[in-house]
This record gives structure tokens, C-alpha cells and sequence, in this order.
């Protein structure tokens, strides 16, 4: 991507404000000695508003991170396609999706003249140890992952630095990693264990072994789910019953693993059990435990850990982001990143780590929730209608013959006479139309890579996006994936050695995150990055 289409102007439209990042390098950490431990922690599905919605509940680390750390209100990711893998690429590398080429959570590769479907982080060559030979469980590494992150930065400094990274999503844990080539696991949710690829390592560490055989079944015991909210803070939520919800059935607390989990047996209560804050809980002591075993910042070298904590994309996804589920499963991560800052503070010593907290990505609230406060212009789409109705309009545009970049053309305006979005860009216009005035145009350019197309008309040369908050989706639940700001829109606070309290209202973005935790842990970040250090700037 060349430096003018990596150049942003600076607009506002839909509360998007769009800042020119800059290349990052080489700043030194304001502290005299670096940490012993650089952290990253993203929450996914934390929307930039949720924080200050509830901050009254929180007494444990949200609390500690708003009271003590550095807060840039105003942050977000500068890229359309608003997805997990995405999001955490872009956090981990410093670079937009148009250059790490994790483009979404899923998408259609070229290969030849054949389009050809791909996970974010499938890799056949390495599969899942222990499981070499189940088709269910398909091989996992960073092979599509085109820079290197954080982590790797960690072991450049130095190679004999320890590198850990965990979530309950493969796709989370591995693009926080990078590419080292060690300590990387994620959750089976069906099996209730946690898991690596053979691109990793060879054997489990007996440590790991034991978690998953003595810990695990603990976490998994429970077959209820109840509301951690008192009933004084249930207001801040709506009511706990919304037919939009869920399965549209069983909405509200307590759920029941009985009644809720989707077949008989263990392995069906297990993905239920992990599919809600209890996620979290274990993703938190096996980090604890990981942490121990490895010596993580207790050995004289700078190490890294990435976390990933996914049981709010969970809850959002089925309830949405003010649900009474998602209250009390924010209550619950308060409590689980309080119970991860005191751990730090006691294994690897006050003073002596750095730690980010951002989000993925956003969410956009239920149509529904906002049409009862009034709000009568958004709606609920059927996916399957809708993106239907688009494939028949670009074989109608097809039809009519010409260059492919003619009919990308005759289609894309097709697409916005029949009101089926609200804007469509023809790839011809993002990579060579010049600077846009359209903001949005800048975000799609920033997701596009060639040969990686996410949208169903990716591969003809086409991009869009819908109206702003209209959900297209299934009749329950919510999701993210568009470009605006609801979805763009996450926390970005800074905590921890060389950090001092406050707040910056000025436009930051997610790719900022790693060249500014490599500044403040006194190590060099790659000098072509799209992001830049924004603290102590």
C-alpha cells in the first residue's frame, strides 16, 4: 500500500474522525529501566462507550485501569470490516488489514482464477496436538498473518525473552502472538480443554496437562448461570426478557445449561458453559498458571503475554451491549482483570510490567432496544434476503457486458439506486481514485488486501456498507463487521511502568498500541508501521 493511500484526511461524518498516523519508531520509554513484562489485553466486543456506561459496578480492574491508567477516549480501529481476527491483527502488528492481510475472520483466497474459502488462521500443514487426525479439529498457525507483532519485536530485543499468548479464541491468541513459535493456546469449548497446533510444539508441558485435567473440570462443573448484579444496578441495563434475545426463548437469568445447551451430553455442556463469562474465568488461571511455570518476567529479560478475554463477544452476540447478561458479564471481567493486576503485581513485581487494554472491535446495539427509545430509523435485515438481493443485482450488472472494472462500476451504482446499502466502492475507486472525501472509502482501503475478499462481491471488484445501525443479521441477537463508529469504537488505556494517570480526547487508533508498548518497553519497533507513538507524545 503506497504512503499517500495509507494518508488520512481529515473529516468528520457519523462521528468518524480520521486522524494521518504516522510512522513509529525508536522512541525511548520515559521510565529509566524497562519493565520485565510488556502486556497486551484485548477484550472483544468492548465498544468504547460500555466502560463509562457501567463504571458505577466496577470496584476491581476496570476500576484500577480508569483510576490509574492513561485513557484515550477517542480510540478506535482506522479499518471497515470490524472483525476478531482483524481487530487483534491490527492491535498486535501496528499495521492496517491491507498490510497484515488478515483482511476478516474468514474470506475467499484466489488462488489461479479459483476463489477458495479460508479461516484467518487455518494452516492444514500444522495440525491440533493431540488431535492430529480429527477433521473436526482443523491445523492452526499465523501463515496468513503477514507481519510480525509485538511478540515478535519482544524476541528481536531479545532472543532470550519468553513469549506467552492465550484466549478462548484460536483466532485471538494467535494473531497476538505474531509469529513466535511458542506458547500459544486457545480453548476447545467442546472438549473443555485448552489446545495448540503442532506449528507450537511437539508435546503439552506436563503443567498444561495437568491445568486441563484438574482445573478445567472445575470451571465446567456448574450447570447454572446467574446475574452477578445486584438489584440496584439492574437499572442500568433494559429488562431482562426481549424476544430478540438468545434463542428468543430462554432470556432471562438464571440460564440453565438443562434447558439452554443445544444436544445431550458433556461435550454440548461444555460449549455452552464456555460460551459466558466463565470463558474468561479460565482463560485468567490458565494465564496465571502459564505465567508461573514460564517464570514470565521473574528471569532478567523482557518477556510479553497476550491475553484475550472473549466472553463479552459471546454475551453480546446472543444479548446485546446493554442486556442485563452483559452487565453482569462485565461485572465479572472487572473482577477477573482485578484478579490479573494484583497476580502481576505479586509474580512479576509492582512497577515492573506495561499493560494495554483495548477492544476488537465494537458492536451496534439491536435495532429493536433502540426502536423502544424512540429511534424508528434503523432495522433488522435478513441476511439471507438481503445478501441475495445483492448477488442477483451484479449478475444483473454482469449481464449488460463490458470491462470488469465496468461492470464493478454499473453494479455498485445498481446497488445504491435499489437501496440495498447505502454506499458501494468499486475497488478501482479505493486504490486509485485518489484521496476520498468519502471517510468511509479511507476505512475500506485500510481493509483491502488483493486476493482476500471478504464481502460476497469481493472477488468482482466490489465493497459496501449498509445504513447506519441497521442490523443485518438472524432474527436474535446482534453483531459487528461495518465500519462505523459503533463499531470502530474501543477503550485504549494505558497502565503500568512509565505510565502516568490521565485521559486525551485526541483521535488515537488500535495499530498505535503496539509501537507505543514497544516505546515504553524500551524496545525498537519496525519503521514502515501505519501506526505511531501516541504516549507520552
Amino acid at each position: 500500500m503506497n504512503r499517500r493511500a495509507r494518508s488520512f484526511l481529515l473529516v468528520t461524518a457519523l462521528a468518524v474522525v480520521i486522524a494521518a498516523p504516522v510512522s513509529a519508531c525508536g522512541q525511548e520509554t520515559p521510565a529509566s529501566e524497562p519493565p520485565a513484562l510488556v502486556v497486551s489485553v484485548v477484550v472483544d466486543q468492548l465498544r468504547g462507550d460500555l466502560l463509562e456506561h457501567y463504571g458505577e459496578v466496577f470496584t476491581g480492574g476496570l476500576k484500577r485501569l480508569m483510576d490509574e491508567g492513561f485513557i484515550f477516549a477517542q480510540a478506535s480501529h482506522a479499518h471497515a470490516v470490524t472483525h476478531t481476527a482483524a481487530g487483534h491483527a491490527a492491535v498486535s502488528t501496528g499495521t492496517f488489514p491491507s498490510r497484515s492481510g488478515i483482511v476478516a475472520n474468514s474470506w475467499r483466497q484466489r488462488r489461479d482464477t479459483a476463489w477458495v474459502g479460508m479461516y484467518a488462521v487455518q494452516d492444514t500443514a500444522h495440525p491440533i496436538l493431540g488431535f492430529e487426525n480429527v477433521p473436526q479439529l482443523p491445523g492452526r498457525s499465523p501463515k496468513n498473518l503477514l507481519r510480525d507483532g509485538l511478540a515478535d519485536w519482544v524476541v528481536a530485543n531479545d532472543p532470550e525473552a519468553r513469549t506467552l499468548s492465550v484466549s478462548a479464541k484460536d483466532r485471538a491468541a494467535i494473531t497476538m502472538a505474531g509469529h513466535t513459535r511458542e506458547n500459544v493456546y486457545w480453548l476447545q469449548p467442546q472438549l473443555g480443554r485448552f489446545i495448540t497446533s503442532t506449528y507450537y510444539a511437539q508435546a503439552y508441558p506436563e503443567w498444561v496437562t495437568a491445568f486441563n485435567e484438574e482445573v478445567m473440570p472445575g470451571i465446567l462443573t456448574d450447570t447454572i448461570w446467574n446475574s452477578l448484579a445486584h438489584e440496584e444496578q439492574r437499572s442500568l441495563a433494559r429488562a431482562d426478557s426481549a424476544s430478540y434475545e438468545g434463542d428468543g426463548i430462554h432470556t432471562t437469568f438464571p440460564h440453565l445449561s438443562s434447558l439452554e445447551q443445544r444436544t445431550p451430553g458433556p461435550q454440548a455442556h461444555n460449549a455452552w458453559a464456555l460460551s459466558q463469562s466463565r470463558a474468561d474465568g479460565a482463560v485468567l488461571e490458565f494465564v496465571k498458571t502459564a505465567v508461573g511455570a514460564l517464570e514470565l518476567g521473574g528471569r532478567g529479560h523482557l518477556d510479553y503475554l497476550g491475553v484475550s478475554f472473549s466472553a463479552t463477544d459471546y454475551v453480546g452476540h446472543g444479548y446485546g451491549p446493554f442486556s442485563q447478561e452483559q452487565l453482569s458479564n462485565l461485572i465479572h471481567l472487572d473482577r477477573v482483570l482485578g484478579d490479573l493486576l494484583e497476580f502481576l503485581d505479586e509474580q512479576v513485581g509492582e512497577g515492573r510490567w506495561i499493560l494495554s487494554l483495548t477492544g476488537d472491535h465494537g458492536v451496534v446495539t439491536m435495532p429493536e432496544a433502540l426502536q423502544a427509545m424512540g429511534d424508528t430509523t434503523v432495522h433488522r435485515i435478513d441476511s439471507r434476503e438481503r445478501i441475495n438481493a445483492i448477488v442477483t443485482t451484479y449478475r444483473e450488472a454482469a449481464q449488460a457486458g463490458g470491462t470488469p472494472e465496468e461492470i464493478a462500476q454499473r453494479a455498485a451504482r445498481l446497488l445504491e439506486e435499489r437501496g440495498l446499502v447505502a454506499r458501494a466502492y468499486t475497488h478501482q475507486e479505493l486504490l486509485f481514485g485518489g484521496e476520498p472525501a468519502d471517510s468511509f472509502a479511507v476505512l475500506f482501503r485500510n481493509s483491502h488486501y488483493p486476493g482476500r475478499a471478504h464481502h460476497p462481491l469481493s472477488p468482482y471488484g466490489v465493497e459496501y456498507r449498509f445504513n447506519e445501525g441497521d442490523l443485518v443479521s438472524f432474527p436474535t441477537g446482534t453483531t459487528h463487521g461495518s465500519p462505523y463508529w459503533y463499531d470502530r469504537w474501543v477503550p485504549f488505556i494505558l497502565m503500568g511502568r512509565g505510565v502516568t494517570p490521565g485521559q486525551s480526547e485526541r483521535p488515537v487508533y488500535t495499530v498505535d498500541i503496539a509501537p507505543t508498548l514497544a516505546a515504553l518497553a524500551g524496545i525498537r519497533a519496525p519503521d514502515d508501521l501505519d501506526g505511531r507513538v501516541v504516549y507520552p507524545n
